[in-house]
């Protein structure tokens, strides 16, 4: 009798063990981007499920949705939320409505190179970012910060714009934020939110004259169809923000959710790198098809500059703690500037 209690022992444990190294987790990833080897969001997602599929031996599956099949960037971000969705990737755009805050990192002309604005995503500002918005949301966590598409410029149909005067009356598509609506305002334009999924339609009917955007999202949506001009103001980093259903991520041992948060980062880096070499051939694409684009001179540049003290007072006035996220940032931005200054510093030494 004893050894058969044993027995059933040992094959319950068995049947435990068994049942726990089968267990696997997936990973649903949504984005906006399409699925091609040219969009970063798509990249980043295909480098994401290699990495940790081949890692996690299997424990872990992911799964890629492109081409806003699971919704917005607002949606994608309420499906992080509700849990419909693991990872999702979003500019701004996407937290904005749950998190109004994160519109100080949209501010233009908050930094001055790429250089700078890495180095702020490695600094400790978006810590405070990632704790303040899984407060808020309850169940949403910043797990990297990247790019896509690095520097916000301006498009257009019918005409080349070289100073801001030139966006006067311009039907300008901007993503659903209130600062970027704000500010074309103020440059003179008419700003019209359009989702990005709608945006090749709004250029082509009309609906819209031109968009804030990389060069390498406008090609690869194949938006310079319908597009004629750019103007090299870059006005605004573009942040990528990957969100993670904190809940799922929290359900994981230990070591999986260690891998994940690599896996991921390393995406957001691949990202960065990926879209420094995209402006280059995107750019080249768009000239080729018939494209113009224009590098203002400083004063000309100077017209667009205009607008940051005017939407960092905006962005003061209107949101709820703005002052004190701003204060924050142009902290970080100074840290940063330092440290990319020490760093050159060192290598002319």
């Amino acid at each position: 009798m004893k050894q058969l209690i044993v027995l059933c022992s040992f094959l319950l444990a068995l049947s435990i063990s068994t049942t726990v190294a089968a267990e696997t987790w997936v990973l649903k990833y949504g984005h906006v981007d399409s699925p091609m080897m040219t969009a970063d969001d798509h990249v980043g997602g295909v480098f994401l499920k290699h990495y940790v599929e081949s890692r996690s031996q299997g424990r872990i599956k992911v799964e890629i949705y492109p081409a806003a099949q699971m919704g917005n960037f607002r949606e994608l971000v309420e499906g992080v939320q509700l849990g419909t969705l693991e990872l999702t990737n979003t500019t701004v755009g996407g937290m904005n409505q749950f998190f109004p805050q994160i519109q100080v990192t949209d501010i233009p002309y908050m930094y001055r190179d790429d250089l700078v604005a890495e180095a702020v995503a490695r600094g400790p500002f978006f810590d405070e970012l990632r704790d303040a918005v899984l407060e808020k949301t309850g169940n949403v966590r910043l797990v990297a910060i990247g790019n896509t598409g690095r520097w916000r410029s301006f498009f257009t149909t019918k005409k080349q714009i070289k100073s801001a005067a030139d966006l006067k009356g311009v039907k300008m598509r901007t993503i659903n934020s209130p600062l970027q609506i704000e500010m074309v305002k103020y440059l003179g334009g008419n700003p019209t939110p359009v989702a990005w999924g709608e945006l090749y339609t709004a250029l082509q009917s009309g609906v819209v004259e031109g968009t804030k955007n990389a060069v390498s999202d406008v090609v690869g949506k194949k938006l310079h169809e319908n597009l004629d001009y750019l103007v090299m103001d870059e006005h605004a980093y573009m942040f990528g923000f990957w969100w993670m259903n904190n809940d799922w991520l929290k359900s994981m041992p230990e070591d999986l959710q260690a891998l994940v948060i690599d896996g991921v980062q390393q995406a957001a880096t691949l990202k960065i790198n990926l879209n420094k070499y995209l402006e280059i051939t995107m750019a080249e694409e768009f000239t080729k098809s018939g494209g113009t684009i224009y590098v203002p001179t400083k004063e000309e540049k100077e017209t667009f500059r205009a607008a940051k003290p005017v939407i960092k007072e905006w962005f003061v006035k209107n949101i709820e703690d703005g002052q004190l996220w701003y204060d924050k940032l142009e902290s970080a931005v100074k840290k940063a500037e330092e440290e990319v200054d020490n760093t050159v510093s060192a290598i002319k030494k």
